[in-house]
């Protein structure tokens, strides 16, 4: 594989540092849009796998990942050439900016019983910068592992299809547990696709 070297970054670090920035405000107003569109649709199925299909805590990593899997797609037609551990650097933020956010949700609710749609979404938007700015790093740095960069590259692509994976499958079928319960709360009995979308 071919690698940059810092020289070369140098002199696209502004370009890659302006696709960072565009990209926190496309992910956040994106996933902000996907919150609401299933319901928009009347809960129709085949587009499940793409869109949060319920309240639950799991759902909500579909609009942290959809969205940034699209908009880095498009960067990386832009930025692969002028950049390293692109795919890698993609991969570590499309598992921090969930685990971060699920990990912060349960510990406030759970420390204090407090739920806000208005909280999430700040804490969300944040998150998201956080991401990116790993991301400019990571893109902007020597080849991680080296001459092994292809095993971390390999492992990188594994673990995001893992997570796509994942996504679909339990939209469709989704294990009886409270991260996958609609309405995460007083406990409502629903997973996966609800069958009224009335209201919501």
């Amino acid at each position: 594989m071919n690698f940059r070297t810092l020289e070369e970054i140098e002199s696209h670090k502004k370009e890659i540092m302006i696709w960072q920035i565009v990209g926190w405000v496309v992910i956040f107003g994106l996933g902000a849009l996907w919150h609401f569109i299933f319901a928009w649709t009347d809960g129709w199925a085949p587009i499940g796998w793409l869109l949060p299909v319920n309240e639950s805590v799991w759902e909500h990593v579909k609009l942290m990942f959809w969205p940034a899997l699209i908009y880095y797609i498009i960067e990386g037609i832009f930025l692969y050439k002028k950049t390293n551990n692109f795919v890698f650097a993609k991969a570590i933020t499309f598992y921090f900016t969930p685990a971060m956010s699920i990990g912060i949700f349960y510990a406030v609710y759970y420390a204090t019983g407090f739920e806000n749609f208005i909280f999430d979404t700040v804490v969300l938007g944040i998150l998201i910068g956080i991401q990116q700015f790993i991301s400019y790093k990571l893109l902007t740095r020597e080849p991680i592992a080296g001459e092994k960069h292809l095993i971390l590259f390999i492992i990188a692509i594994i673990l995001i299809v893992a997570l796509a994976v994942l996504l679909i499958v339990f939209t469709y079928y989704p294990p009886t547990h409270r991260l996958f319960e609609h309405e995460f709360g007083p406990g409502s009995g629903l997973y996966g696709i609800l069958p009224d979308y009335h209201g919501h």
